[in-house]
């Protein structure tokens, strides 16, 4: 036991001393090159392991029970001290914290715009045209049909659909057409190279496969798409370990408006459904909340937001989440569902692979990971990112960007209902 204390003093000691002079990457506010607070955390676990060094020659020279107990005790009042101390100075030195310590009160609230059900999550009508008649909602996020979706047609089934092309376009903000001009999204553009077509687009910003797939059982069997077309992006992955229903549009006093979630995915891979007003609170502060109050109340300390964020540095390390193995094997199991009941709808199934900035130039973990999924899978994809550049972006596509994918995409839908296989465009990628 006694071998074992004076160890774990040593060990304790030299970890804070290691993570003092490693702080530079982990505290917020640093920069490189020690300064007074590392060097304090430098020299308070250069102390914990001489006097753990000090306490084993204790233990040498009387190995009867009495100076175990008093080295134990000692052990224990080191630490104690040790710990308490450099928290004190960290503090009042002014070192932020993980989390804030105090959440304000502030009045924010949600927004009824929203309603997830059998359809997926869309827009409540009547709640929207309000919202933009008081001017709360402009622009794109404006445009919206009796089902809640962002399309300038009602999904209405007419006599002569049976004759015509139809196409079923399911996404996100991406394929929402955000950042576009109104009217000039790539889903704009492939309408206006098919004025013919009969084309519905039931895409809804800060979703995922999930709430494709309900959409598409939802909306297919009134329109009854030849082609069915998902926008996949990146942020697919996380967003598909969390219900459908996991958003929350929320606005304050001054009428700023929020779009949050009401879920956060642990360091752990588990999705955690949060409290709403922890939601709001943390908010405010531009602040995500924890997922639990162990993280919590060890966020809200010095000591602990080193250790968080040493945490956060060792399971960064390989560059890749650790729960990404889970996301994977989810959006996995959500893409092979999509392919097999858009074929079971006699439709056939084709991906725009949106890529992120950074993937344009060089395709990240993410990207990869997706277009080795549809590989497997057998889901013929379209690689918007050859006819992109990073200068198309202002955080999503800016309008040049959209009209350069739907010339892209326009190019292979025509030649599809032209031919009638995919295959016949020369861009998609065909698994074998």
């Amino acid at each position: 036991m006694m071998k074992f204390a004076w160890r774990l003093l040593l060990f304790a000691g030299i970890l804070i001393a290691v993570l003092g002079a490693g702080s530079d990457f982990l505290l917020p506010s640093t920069s490189p090159g020690l300064n007074l607070p590392q060097v304090l955390v430098i020299v308070a676990g250069i102390a914990m392991s001489l006097s753990a060094l000090g306490l084993r020659r204790a233990r040498l020279l009387n190995r009867g029970v009495g100076g175990a107990r008093k080295t134990l005790l000692k052990v224990a009042l080191i630490t104690l001290a040790t710990l308490l101390l450099l928290e004190m100075v960290l503090g009042l030195w002014g070192r932020p914290t993980y989390f804030p310590r105090q959440r304000p009160e502030r009045n924010i609230r949600e927004i009824p715009w929203g309603i997830c059900d059998e359809l997926g999550c869309r827009k409540q009508y009547e709640a929207v045209l309000d919202a933009c008649a008081t001017g709360y909602l402009t622009g794109i996020r404006c445009v919206i049909n009796r089902d809640g979706f962002g399309d300038t047609d009602e999904f209405v089934v007419a006599e002569d659909f049976p004759q015509r092309d139809r196409i079923l376009i399911m996404g996100d903000s991406y394929t929402r057409g955000f950042h576009a001009d109104v009217g000039k999204s790539y889903v704009d553009r492939l309408e206006e190279e098919m004025p013919a077509a009969i084309i519905w687009n039931v895409a809804e910003p800060g979703t995922a496969t999930n709430q494709a797939l309900l959409s598409f059982a939802g909306i297919a069997p009134r329109l009854q798409p030849q082609l069915s077309i998902l926008g996949f992006y990146m942020n697919d992955f996380p967003e598909n370990l969390v219900p459908k229903d996991m958003s929350l549009r929320l606005i304050d006093d001054e009428g700023k408006q929020y779009f949050v979630t009401r879920f956060e995915v642990d360091r752990w891979g588990n999705p955690v459904e949060l409290p709403a007003e922890d939601v709001y609170a943390y908010l405010a502060l531009g602040a995500t909340p924890p997922t639990s109050e162990l993280e919590r109340l060890l966020g809200i300390t010095h000591l602990g937001t080193l250790a968080l964020r040493a945490l956060d540095y060792v399971l960064g390390l390989d560059g890749e989440d650790l729960s990404f193995d889970r996301q994977k094997r989810v959006t996995r199991e959500y893409l092979a569902q999509l392919r097999d009941d858009v074929a079971a709808a006699d439709s056939q199934l084709l991906v725009l692979l949106i890529p992120a900035r950074d993937d344009v130039v060089a395709p990240r973990l993410p990207y990869q990971t997706a277009r080795q999924l549809f590989e497997e899978l057998r889901i013929p994809y379209l690689e918007a990112k050859h006819v992109l550049e990073p200068a198309d972006y202002t955080g999503h596509w800016n309008t040049e960007g959209h009209q350069k994918v739907g010339a892209y995409l326009s190019e292979c839908v025509i030649a599809f209902f032209e031919r009638g296989d995919l295959a016949d465009c020369e861009h998609v990628i065909m698994p074998e």
